[in-house]
Parts: C-alpha cells; structure tokens; sequence
C-alpha cells in the first residue's frame, strides 16, 4: 500500500498492509534539535540545524531521514499571522502571538510572564486574540498542499498544536488558571468561549485551504498528570466536553477528516468522554502514566470507539532502554493494539534530547519487522 492509503486505513479502524508510522515531523511526533544532531552524526548524514517550534525546540527533519524512519506522514502548517514578528531580546525572551513571554531555560523555551495574570471579566472581554483569519497564515499553502498530494503519496496531515485547555491556560498563567477554573469558573468560561471561537474561525479558513488533502487534524490539550487526571472530572466534562463538541462538529461539518487528540498523562479516565465529544484518535496513551500500561486493556474497553496513537513507554523504556527493550516495547504494543486497524506507531510525543538515535531506529525498525498485517507477534 501507499502511505496514505495504509494510514487512512488505519485511523479508519481497518487492517492495512502494516502498522503506520508518524515520527519527525509535527508538533506532538517530532524531535528534539539534540536528539536530531545526534541521529544525524549516527547516519552520517549532514544538516542544517532549523528549529520549526521554538518552545520544543523542535528540528525539522530532512526528506532522506523521513524516509529511512519509514514515516508514512507529512505536515502542512499554517504561517503565524502577516502582523507577528518574533524578536528575541538580550535575555532569550520572545513573546508569541497570544502575547504569552517565553524564555529559554535549557532545553526548552518556558513561559515566564502570562498576557492575562491577574484576570478580570474587564480584562478578558479587553483581551484582544490574534486574526485567525489573517492572509499571511495561508499564503501558498493550498498550493503546496496540491503539490504534495499529487507529487507524494504520503498521509498529509494538518491541525494545530493547542486548543482550548492549553492555551487559555498560557494567556492566563498556569496556577492562577487552575484555581480559577474551580472557584471563578464562569469568569474563564469568557476566555475558553473567545478561544473556541478563535479556533473555529481559524478552522474555518485553514480547511478551506488543505481540508480535501488532508486525513486527518490535530488538537491538542493534556488532561493527565502523572498518576491522575489534572482536574474534577465533573468540571473537564461541564465546562470542556461541550466545547469540544462544537469544536470538532465544525470540523467534521467543513470537511470530511478524522479528529485526533493530543493529550499527555493519565486520561484512561477521559477516553469514553472524548470520543462523545467527537474525537476519532488519541495520542500519546503515554505507557509510564497510570491507567495506561495495559494495551490489552486499553484496546478491549475503547478499541472500538478510538484510534491509538504509540502507547510506548516514553520517559522510561525510550530514552534510557537498550534498543532491544526498545524493540520488545514496540512488539508488545503492536501486539496489543494493532490487531483490527487503529494503531498508528509514534515516539510517544516528540522524541526528546536524551533519547539515543539506536532508539529512535529501533522503534521505526521494529514496526515494520512486527507490525505487518496479519499481526503475529507471540
């Protein structure tokens, strides 16, 4: 099968010929710059260093290590707004679009100052968004988006990294957030309903561009700590679920793609809500998180309902295994999870700087060694 024949079969819940592979080249499957020089000098291959998401640090992977990682998928973003211009001060600092400061604090660049601390009413009704509609985000994007899909026969995928719960948290400082949420709660509903509406707007004109491309789209919000969800599960479904629904019926009303959901943690007590909410595909399913380590479990309670994206063990087993663990990681979850269609192989989030490139092979090898249909692994 060609690549995007086999990952639509998959997120379609059919058997294709093998397991897909997403890895290096979004904002939820990428690498990390280090991780990146460092698979590089392993290849031997040569490359210009271009980071695409200045907060991840994360590297744009050249066409020939796509393909040797059997990536059977390719991004189309859209460009910040024709207004924004990111200026790094003397001290690495850059505000992005949402007028949220960014620092560099290692590896990574973090938020330090927040456009909505100390909230009111007043201030979020004052606080203006960016133009989700501004023609700079999509100059020659449909273009290439034709291009791609004539010229490539690769799974093209769109979306945006942040939808709702991450960026309302961003614009409004992550405590103070959190506490709000619970005891002025009406107070952000304001700021959540001004972000959804920035969203479908955005939608609205990005699927207008790429939407008959494209398989599959991207949101993007963690709703998991490490051992337990990051919030009631009354407040998630009172306020958020019925804002997720508005959010992927416009989607699936403007065009025909599946809807995937990036969400770190421990959310095995969220999958049957986003799927009522109108989400086909979760991702990560991190393996290390409680509630998440039993594939077979996972698959018999919400197979039916939703695609998979890894499962792996990715802050254990990733970066500090051998490359056979590696390598017994991925049959296991093939094993597991693959069986019917619905199982898409990815890092488990982006690969991280610590992550050695015997790993990173290892993970895209052994796919294809376990993961063709009719699975077999025992």
């Amino acid at each position: 099968m060609i690549p995007r024949e086999r990952f639509r079969k998959a997120i379609n819940h059919q058997e294709p010929d093998r397991v897909p592979i997403d890895i290096g080249s979004d904002l939820h499957n990428g690498i990390h710059e280090i991780a990146y020089r460092n698979l590089l000098k392993y290849l031997g291959e040569q490359d210009s260093i271009t980071i695409y998401d200045f907060m991840q640090h994360l590297a744009l992977v050249k066409e020939s290590v796509l393909q040797r990682l059997n990536t059977d998928t390719r991004y189309l973003f859209a460009a910040p707004a024709e207004s924004y211009k990111r200026v790094v001060e003397p001290d690495s600092s850059w505000a992005d679009e949402w007028g949220v400061i960014r620092k560099n604090v290692g590896l990574y660049d973090e938020s330090v100052k927040a456009p909505l601390a100390n909230c009111t009413s007043e201030s979020i009704r004052n606080y203006k968004l960016p133009d989700p509609k501004d023609k700079g985000r999509f100059i020659g994007l449909r273009e290439k988006a034709k291009k791609m899909y004539e010229e490539t026969d690769y799974a093209l995928i769109g979306g945006n990294a942040a939808s709702l719960f991450f960026l309302t948290s961003e614009i409004v400082g992550y405590q103070e957030y959190m506490e709000k949420i619970l005891l002025e709660t009406k107070m952000l509903e304001e700021l959540i309903d001004k972000v959804l509406e920035y969203q479908i707007g955005f939608f609205d004109s990005y699927l207008d561009e790429i939407g008959d491309y494209i398989e599959m789209v991207w949101m993007g919000d963690d709703w998991g700590t490490q051992i337990a969800p990051l919030m009631s599960p009354s407040l998630f479904r009172d306020v958020y679920i019925p804002r997720y629904k508005q959010f992927t019926g416009f989607i699936k009303k403007k065009c025909d793609v599946k809807i995937a959901l990036h969400a770190c943690g421990a959310v095995s007590w969220a999958l049957e809500d986003f799927a009522k909410a109108g989400i086909d595909i979760v991702h990560p399913m991190q393996g290390d998180a409680a509630g998440m380590g039993d594939p077979f479990l996972l698959k018999k309670e919400f197979g039916k309902d939703l695609a998979f994206y890894s499962n792996l063990r990715n802050q254990s087993v990733i970066p500090y295994g051998t490359a056979e663990e590696v390598r017994n990681e991925v049959k296991l979850k093939i094993e597991a999870l693959a069986p019917g269609g619905g199982y898409i192989m990815s890092g488990g989030h982006n690969f991280q700087a610590d992550v050695p490139p015997q790993n990173i092979l290892a993970m895209a090898d052994a796919t294809l060694e376990f993961g063709r249909y009719p699975i077999n692994v025992l």
